[in-house]
């Protein structure tokens, strides 16, 4: 666990329960596509960037669920790097009880209120139309998640987060949570 693995020229990913993709921006500068799920997972994230000798310039959120962003707070407060997504999962990563709210139809009950469905807000967020580093192009995947994206990195390694799952996780829980099935399934047709 919390392995880096080289998948490309410039790509690796992090090994975790949710994945997190590192892209070498060049300098010693690296983007992470997604953070992980709290604190502990940002703290052991940053840990093995900072070991390989490289610095957080950016953390590019594919969606906003907590096991992608609940390491942002964690990772920005000690490196002061910029988060960017869409601007509607930049809003549920600034005010995370919007998740769990979303998904429960109201204000939820304790259950549903912890690190798996909560996580930290995130102190600021760009819209990454604007700023995304160059070498990366967004992949839109909206349907797991309100406006769920990928990310196409230069060395031809592609980021998905959520937009597949392997059979483990399909066999652990049985019911993959879509927002929107029609348009995930539309945009699974153009790939195939």
């Amino acid at each position: 666990m919390y392995e880096l693995i080289q998948t490309g020229e410039k790509s690796w990913y992090i090994k975790n329960p949710a994945n997190v993709g590192v892209y070498d921006l060049g300098g010693g500068e690296v983007c992470l596509i997604d953070a992980g799920n709290d604190k502990e997972a940002g703290r052991k994230i940053l840990k093995k960037v900072t070991e390989a000798g490289w610095r957080v310039s950016c953390i590019i959120n594919t969606h906003s669920n907590a096991d992608h962003v609940g390491g942002n707070q964690f990772i920005q407060s000690r490196t002061g790097c910029r988060v960017l997504s869409s601007d509607i999962e930049n809003a549920i990563a600034r005010h995370p009880e919007l998740e769990s709210s979303l998904l429960y139809g109201g204000y939820p009950y304790a259950e549903l209120r912890n690190k798996f469905l909560l996580a930290k807000p995130t102190e600021s967020t760009e819209e990454i139309e604007s700023a995304l580093p160059p070498g990366l192009e967004i992949i839109k995947l909206p349907g797991h998640y309100l406006d769920m994206i990928g990310i196409m990195a230069d060395d031809g390694t592609c980021f998905l987060a959520d937009a597949i799952f392997s059979a483990d996780i399909i066999t652990k829980y049985h019911i993959i949570f879509i927002y929107d099935v029609a348009k995930c399934t539309a945009k699974l047709i153009l790939y195939i």
